[in-house]
């Protein structure tokens, strides 16, 4: 079977895909109103202190179909990050995986990992989520942070081989942020793993403008317990650090 080409793993390709994204946005905007594009402008410089998100799109909050189902049990497990909107706990990060696992009957441990692009080093983050409602969870990574509102919302899955995640905010009547995740079991997914999870996208009216690419190649492998990584000796850094970052400084 042919696995889906992740062309992200090229800094120049990312670099163009950063660069296509943000024209995207601008000429999107360009029918509404001077003080609609500004209001997005100061709202997408605020992302990171208002929200998770990070994409800021006019209006409200639209309606998604969630699944009418979900069966939590079979979603737990480890769920690699294939693709996501621009995310800023995300900056530098490759090999980006999620551990979900039951703790009691109505609260789930949520562990998200990933290597830094810097230091080749692993880090990991663990938090809790509780199911809201069928497909909807609240997750929370602080203390300060109460699970009683949904915010991950999963509009598919096969349980298998792919996941479709979003979350989104509305942040003024005029404006709203959001993210969306296609997460997947294996690191390197079919073409037709991805063409169904991106259906989902469609069938939503959610744009795939703003998907970027998740780095999933040179990762070691994980550990029995698929909360940290088998071998630490063997984490490198990637291109992005001992090609990319070189060269931009030599040439500065």
């Amino acid at each position: 079977m042919q696995l889906h080409s992740n062309s992200s793993s090229r800094p120049e390709v990312r670099q163009n895909q950063w660069e296509s994204i943000y024209h995207q946005f601008y000429s999107a905007m360009n029918h509404r109103s001077s003080s609609h594009l500004a209001l997005l402008v100061l709202l997408a410089a605020n992302g990171v202190y208002l929200g998770n998100a990070q994409v800021p799109f006019p209006g409200k909050c639209p309606d998604v179909k969630v699944m009418d189902s979900f069966d939590a049990e079979a979603y737990m497990g480890i769920w690699y990050e294939y693709s996501k909107y621009p995310f800023a706990f995300e900056i530098g990060k490759k090999c980006i995986y999620a551990n979900y696992s039951i703790i009691d009957n109505s609260t789930i441990s949520v562990v998200n990992a990933a290597i830094n692009r810097f230091t080749g080093l692993p880090t990991n983050v663990t938090g809790k989520a509780k199911v809201i409602a069928p497909a909807q969870l609240a997750v929370a990574f602080y203390p300060s942070q109460q699970l009683t509102k949904a915010n991950y919302q999963v509009l598919g899955t096969d349980y298998e081989s792919y996941a479709v995640v979003y979350s989104c905010t509305s942040v003024t009547p005029l404006a709203n942020f959001k993210i969306v995740w296609i997460l997947t079991r294996e690191r390197q997914p079919s073409a037709k793993t991805i063409e169904d999870a991106k259906n989902i996208l469609e069938d939503n009216n959610i744009t795939q403008a703003f998907l970027i690419d998740t780095i999933q190649t040179k990762c070691p492998q994980l550990g029995g317990n698929g909360t940290e990584f088998a071998n630490e000796d063997d984490l490198d850094l990637d291109d992005f650090v001992t090609t990319a970052v070189p060269n931009a400084i030599e040439k500065a």
